[in-house]
């Protein structure tokens, strides 16, 4: 078993229009362990407290535009693993994540949680570019959500991998208050969609490597609309 704790101040200076000014104190902690040779686990949670001013906040749902609000939000994650230990390195897992997101009927305070530094695909290639549309243009700022469910990962070949993942994904609160554009999002549903992510991965040589990867969301109440989004990406990286 391991167990960290950690202690994250991050202030911000506005430069950008969808910038914001803000002083966020986040303390966590994550403990993970392999309690035997076939399982694993980790969990971690995290709160963050402070003050943010940030204009991209919908008049409706603040003060004023200038005001600055009191931060009280929230992130937690957990994942176990089950190792088969087979030819195959077959593994089967289980996550959850939960990011809190901004209540709309608080105007005094904001309860969006911020990734800080983590705003990168972590998970999907293909979903961060949602969040442009939902929080005030910025890619990857994960929040106001909850995903959960199974993944299946092997190694089929020598030096081919292969994951497959699926996770329902749900909206905390129904609506975005930070919204670059209020009419794709339903504001009486909390289903964000059915995120499917499958990913094959070969090493030929010291020197080139490749995956094929492949996302797709079908999209929920959570939306006024329902298209499917789809990201496809064939890949070779040549390594010296």
């Amino acid at each position: 078993v391991q167990a960290d704790g950690y202690f994250i101040y991050k202030h911000d200076n506005k430069e950008l229009a969808n910038g914001d000014n803000a002083n966020i104190y986040t303390i966590g902690s994550r403990i993970t362990g392999t309690p035997t040779p076939h399982w694993a686990y980790s969990v971690e949670g995290a709160y963050q407290f402070g003050d943010k001013q940030d204009s991209t906040v919908d008049p409706a749902y603040t003060t004023s535009p200038s005001a600055w609000r009191n931060i009280d939000a929230y992130g937690a994650n957990a994942s176990i693993t089950y190792l088969c230990r087979d030819e195959l390195n077959d593994q089967f897992s289980f996550a959850v994540e939960c990011l809190s997101g901004d209540d709309p009927n608080t105007k005094g305070t904001d309860e969006m949680f911020d990734v800080l530094w983590g705003r990168w695909p972590g998970w999907s290639e293909l979903y961060i570019y949602s969040y442009i549309n939902e929080t005030s243009r910025k890619l990857a700022q994960m929040n106001n959500l909850v995903r959960f469910g199974p993944t299946w990962a092997c190694t089929p070949l020598k030096n081919t991998t292969f994951s497959a993942t699926y996770n329902p994904m749900f909206a905390i609160e129904n609506t975005p208050t930070r919204a670059a554009n209020p009419a794709l999002f339903s504001d009486n549903g909390n289903f964000r969609g059915h995120y499917l992510q499958t990913v094959l991965k070969h090493k030929f040589s010291d020197h080139l490597s490749g995956h094929l990867w492949a996302e797709f969301v079908w999209m929920g109440d959570y939306y006024t609309h329902k298209d499917t989004m789809t990201f496809l990406r064939g890949e070779l990286l040549f390594t010296f």
